[in-house]
Parts: structure tokens; C-alpha cells; sequence
């Protein structure tokens, strides 16, 4: 693997003459894999979700995939939009998704529907609410009210009794996010793999990012469904008095046990001390069968080798890979223009994109 990526890695830089190209994939089965992402690497539920059941829905994807399939018994007379999440969300849309407009939403929701209320308000207006985000000023230093992204407590790391996570240096909290992104799976993942695009998300300090040649695997296995895989290089600056740091990053696609798109990253880069991450996309409609957007759901954790960052700083990073992804995906979606493709049941078809001189 070492030789794959010293030699075929795709640099991607700001130079003139360089062109867009198509990575292509490669069709293998699951042992390929390995040479991509090795299968211990991804992230489980033992390393990041609460031991106890009481405390399980401290964890976003726990406590947000009920809330997303929810249906909320109403008083009678109470408006059909309070009755699901779903709902509450067109209804938002529908009124304007302005500050004032979703606060006075919510105050009615409060009154018509008590139980809606309390399980989703505060998720509702932090992912309906993204002015902020689509501002040319947004950089995702800023935690802002109407960024669109939705951040859970943090989460303290376990240690599972064998594999890679038994004992490891480096940060023992992961941090989870959620955004509500008005797009399809082919628009998300096209936006997560149009790395010369990725080189202009604000808040980022990328020198150079691509995929590496020969990396693309797709496939299908018995037990674990179909798959497909990656692997990219990139290096980020650092502030003074640091320099830069280098990572080499797998990513996986699987569908979990209920059809929807899990993607899981991980590095072995020597810059890090860790770095795993999974997101889930749950699929978000009205009880009328409009689609509302895919909630994406992150749980993620990092810690740089020898830098001093932080809780902070990490969710920070979180906030600038969601934002960016969020705007690209829904300016993808809104280009082409027609019905949703793929929202779960099968992986969605994307292009990989990087560039050549």
C-alpha cells in the first residue's frame, strides 16, 4: 500500500493547465478491501457509544433515528404539520425558514403539541435555520445559531477489549453532528469526491488534496452488501509556529441493516494519533411523501500528533467539513434539477474527481 500511494497519488494543486479527470473504479470483492480500508478500522459502536442504556441517547445517532421515523399523537384539533418531524420541517420551509418565522413556529408547536415539541424543537431549529451558512462571510470558525449544523455533547472514547482501539494515545472524546442537507445520496457523494472544488470550501487550508490511483474498489459481498471504497492524500496547513501535516484517508460506503448510506473514514498517517469517523444518512419526508433532505448524522474523533489542539478545535474542523459539504451538495442537487435518485437501499453512482497537469 506504502508504494501505491508514493507513486500513485494525485496531487492537486492551484497551478494553471490542470484539467478535471474521472478516477475510475475497479470492481473487486471484499478481501481487496483490506489493501483500502482494513476492516478493523471501522469505527464501532463499542469505542463511542455510552455503555449504559439510559444513557444511550446521549449519542445522536441513537436519539435521532426514532425522532426521524416519529409519529406525535396531537391534540385534537392541532395542526397535521406538528405530527412528525418530517412535518414540522415543511411547515418551517414553508413559512419562510426565517429566525422569526421558525421561532414563532415553534412557540405554536408548543401549544398544539406538546410531546413534538420537546422531542425535536431545538433540532428543528438548529437544521432548518442556515442563513449563516450560505453567507460569503461563513468560514465555520463560529459556532452561529443558524448555520445549519446541530451539535451533540461530546462523547468519551471507550476501549474495546482487542483490535486497534484496545489502547491508543492521543484525544478520549469524539464529538457528533448532525445536518439536515437538502440533496440526494449521488449529490452528496459527488460533492464529497470533487476534490479540485474541495481546494475552495472556505475555512479550509488544503496545499493539496486527490484521490490515489487505483484506489476506487467497488463491489458486492454476501454477508456485508455492496461497497465501495477510497483512498485520498492530502496536506492542510497549520498555524504558526507549525508547519503543515500530511494525512492518507480511507473512506467506506455500506449499507447498514436498514438500507441507509454509512460511511466510515479512517487514517494510519504518522501526523495523527487517531482519526475515525462514521456518518449515517437518514432519509427525511413529510407525511404527505415530500422529501425533506437526508439528516446526516456524524460521530467522529481526531488528534493530531504533537499539536496542541482541542475539543474546540476538532469540532471546529467538524463544523468546516459539514458546512462545506451542506453548500456543495444542495448547489449540486438544486443543478440538476429533477427528482430525488437514490435516498437509501442501494449505493448511490458518483464520480471521483481530481485533477491532471
Amino acid at each position: 500500500m506504502l508504494a501505491l500511494v508514493l507513486l500513485s497519488v494525485v496531487l492537486v494543486g492551484d497551478g494553471g493547465g490542470e484539467t478535471p479527470t474521472k478516477l475510475e473504479p475497479r470492481t473487486g470483492v471484499w478481501s481487496e478491501l483490506q489493501a483500502v480500508f482494513p476492516e478493523e478500522w471501522m469505527l464501532p459502536e463499542a469505542v463511542w457509544a455510552p455503555s449504559q442504556a439510559s444513557q444511550r441517547l446521549e449519542a445522536l445517532p441513537y436519539a435521532l433515528e426514532p425522532l426521524v421515523e416519529a409519529r406525535f399523537d396531537a391534540r385534537e384539533g392541532a395542526p397535521a404539520w406538528t405530527r412528525s418531524f418530517g412535518d414540522i420541517v415543511q411547515e418551517a420551509r414553508r413559512r419562510g425558514a426565517r429566525t422569526d418565522r421558525v421561532d414563532g413556529l415553534l412557540r405554536e408547536l408548543e401549544t398544539a403539541n406538546p410531546p413534538a415539541h420537546a422531542a425535536c424543537a431545538r433540532l428543528v431549529r438548529e437544521v432548518v435555520l442556515d442563513q449563516a451558512l450560505h453567507s460569503k462571510k461563513w468560514n465555520g470558525e463560529k459556532d452561529l445559531a443558524d448555520d445549519g449544523l446541530y451539535f451533540g455533547p461530546l462523547l468519551k472514547r471507550r476501549e474495546p477489549a482487542s483490535g486497534p482501539w484496545k489502547s491508543f494515545k492521543g484525544a478520549h472524546t469524539l464529538h457528533q453532528a448532525a445536518t439536515l442537507v437538502q440533496a440526494d445520496l449521488e449529490a452528496i457523494k459527488g460533492a464529497l469526491n470533487d476534490y479540485p472544488s474541495m481546494l475552495a470550501d472556505p475555512g479550509t487550508s488544503y496545499e493539496r488534496i486527490g484521490p490515489v490511483e487505483g484506489s476506487f474498489l467497488t463491489g458486492a459481498d454476501e454477508a456485508r452488501g455492496p461497497f465501495a471504497a477510497l483512498r485520498i492524500t492530502f496536506r492542510s496547513d497549520l498555524p504558526f509556529p507549525f508547519s503543515h501535516y500530511d494525512c492518507d484517508l480511507g473512506i467506506l460506503d455500506l449499507l447498514d441493516a436498514k438500507g441507509r448510506l454509512t460511511t466510515y473514514v479512517y487514517t494510519p498517517s504518522e501526523d495523527f494519533y487517531w482519526f475515525a469517523g462514521r456518518d449515517v444518512h437518514f432519509p427525511v419526508r413529510s407525511s404527505d411523501g415530500e422529501f425533506q433532505g437526508l439528516l446526516l448524522v456524524r460521530v467522529a474523533g481526531f488528534d493530531l500528533r504533537s499539536v496542541p489542539d482541542s475539543d474546540r478545535d476538532r469540532m471546529t474542523g467538524t463544523r468546516v467539513a459539514l458546512g462545506n459539504l451542506k453548500r456543495r451538495s444542495e448547489a449540486a442537487f438544486k443543478g440538476y434539477g429533477g427528482a430525488p435518485r437514490t435516498l437509501s437501499g442501494a449505493l448511490p453512482s458518483f464520480d471521483v474527481i481530481a485533477q491532471r497537469p
